[in-house]
């Protein structure tokens, strides 16, 4: 019975990592050290995660589900730029 728990458990745990592997994502992220702002559309949940350091960025968010669409700004209210290598 132990041994049957024990595998139970190890394979629950298994399934929960590859569930948030896959399904946890960085979503909007601030612009840190006058870097691109990097917005984003999420199916799921947004989570808002505050940084406290002036150098970290004004905003960060992540993701439990699916990102459907990024979108990159220069600035906060700037114009729309490319978001490869991001």
């Amino acid at each position: 019975m132990t041994r049957r728990r024990t595998l139970a458990l190890v394979s629950l745990g298994g399934l929960l990592a590859v569930a948030a592997y896959l399904l946890i994502h960085d979503c909007a992220v601030g612009g840190a050290m006058g870097g691109r702002h990097r917005a984003c559309r999420c199916r799921g949940v947004e989570w808002v995660v505050f940084d406290h350091t002036a150098a970290d960025g004004p905003r960060r968010t992540l993701c439990f589900g699916l990102v459907t669409e990024r979108t990159c700004y220069r600035n906060r209210e700037g114009p729309a730029i490319s978001c490869d290598g991001s």
